[in-house]
């Protein structure tokens, strides 16, 4: 379940977006991806696509790299140009490192710059992040902000958040196997065609 520290009355957290609203959110994701677009292109409509249906100031995605680094590949919204290439260790005081350990959507209403100093330069109100589990090993997380209200997260948004996030996570993988599968086949055909041409020409040195 997705966790926070909310506590705010119905009337002070954000609606909830119909089931309608989001089911499209998903599809439009979900076609992106089957256009054939490029990783890069996927994960920015994503970001771009997410940022407008919960109507924050940021959407971040991180990506995981060996020994637990989490490195700012794309985002939209606020201070996009400086969040690209920002690192954040495993061990760092931060919302998003947190979702790495627990696998688990959190959101942080409120933020204090004292707990969380990676979020005061980008001016957090608020924070949600989610992290992107594919058989059950973290790839990445993507985070949400919002810069001018306090009380912006809620449980409904947080389990949203978590569907989008394993959306995203699975779309990526299924691209990244793809593009293998295609490689694999590409060398077979090149094994397939040197097979050909030494099964007809005796000279080894005229095939290399």
């Amino acid at each position: 379940m997705p966790g926070g520290n909310s506590t705010s009355s119905p009337e002070a957290r954000p609606q909830t977006h119909s089931e309608e609203a989001f089911q499209k959110l998903l599809l439009g994701i979900a076609g992106k991806a089957a256009e054939g677009s490029d990783p890069n292109a996927l994960i920015q409509f994503f970001c771009q696509a997410a940022r407008e249906f919960f109507q924050c100031s940021g959407v971040y995605f991180w990506r995981r790299h060996a020994g637990g680094e989490l490195v700012g590949e794309q985002a939209d919204g606020k201070l996009v140009e400086r969040f690209i290439g920002l690192r954040l260790l495993p061990q760092q005081s931060a919302v998003t490192a947190a979702v790495i350990r627990s696998k688990r959507t959190t959101f942080v209403n409120h933020v204090s710059s004292a707990l969380f100093p990676a979020a005061q330069e980008f001016d957090a109100h608020s924070l949600m992040a989610a992290p992107m589990v594919v058989f059950d090993k973290v790839i990445g997380a993507v985070t949400f902000l919002h810069d001018s209200e306090d009380e912006f997260f809620s449980e409904d948004l947080a389990a949203q958040a978590t569907i989008l996030a394993g959306q995203l996570g699975s779309l990526l993988e299924a691209t990244r196997l793809g593009e293998v599968a295609r490689e694999e086949h590409r060398r077979a055909e090149v094994l397939a065609e040197v097979a050909t041409v030494l099964h007809g020409t005796p000279d080894v040195d005229a095939v290399t």
